[in-house]
């Protein structure tokens, strides 16, 4: 099964800089929590992990840092005790939108795609404004046969942030494509570069979705999207 660098789960570290809660030692809860952000940017999980269960230990109820332990699992790619800490999350803080972001990604990973995408939608539902859910449930709906639904989100997250995907890379993760899935993606990244008249990135693209197996080439001509590059002899190229 062929795999694609698609998006899934937020690990962005500005949001390590939101307030701590406060309760039991504040000063003990910060340090093991800077901690274990630390470790977790030296991708080092094992210790960010043990860090976290520290602070933990001294605020039971932080929804916070019952995320960044789903995290430090999910990396691991243990994804049953990943879903069980974003679970407590949201039960913890029902508005949490990040953990709802964080299952969605779980259930997309365990290649349990209905409810992936019912998670992504929740968070959409939450949080309008975070871009990396328009993205992740744009590929969930393509692994779904839902390619109306999925361009769609992903011309929001692509509305919203068009450089999401090289600005955030630590925010990927491998998502395992079925055929036709993988190429039909790359090719709808490619029609939304063509739209802004990016030249280079769409070339990237369909050349990624000719890797992928694309073969519709006629769609360069008949999609409104091409209509400003379509004559350009880059693209010319993919109609020989």
């Amino acid at each position: 099964m062929k795999k694609a660098a698609v998006f899934l789960v937020l690990i962005l570290f500005y949001w390590s800089c939101l307030p701590t809660e406060k309760a039991g030692s504040e000063a003990s809860f910060e340090r093991h929590l800077n901690a274990g952000l630390a470790h977790m940017r030296n991708r080092d999980y094992a210790l960010a992990r043990q860090e976290f269960s520290r602070a933990l230990n001294l605020n039971p109820k932080s929804t916070r840092v019952h995320n960044l332990l789903g995290l430090t699992y999910f990396h691991e790619q243990n994804y049953d005790m990943a879903e069980m800490y974003f679970q407590r999350a949201v039960r913890l803080d029902p508005q949490f939108s990040l953990g709802y972001l964080n299952l969605g990604g779980v259930y997309a990973m365990k290649q349990l795609y209905p409810r992936a995408r019912e998670y992504y939608e929740k968070t959409i539902s939450l949080a309008p404004g975070l871009v990396a859910a328009y993205y992740s449930l744009g590929a969930v709906c393509f692994q779904l046969g839902d390619e109306e639904a999925a361009l769609n989100y992903l011309s929001k997250g692509f509305e919203l942030e068009p450089d999401f995907l090289e600005k955030h890379p630590d925010s990927l993760v491998g998502l395992p494509m079925k055929g036709a899935s993988l190429a039909e993606l790359y090719f709808s990244f490619a029609r939304l570069y063509a739209g802004r008249q990016d030249l280079d990135r769409t070339v990237d693209y369909l050349k990624r979705a000719r890797q992928a197996g694309f073969r519709d080439w006629k769609r360069i001509e008949q999609e409104p999207e091409f209509e400003k590059i379509r004559d350009n002899p880059v693209i010319r190229e993919f109609l020989k």
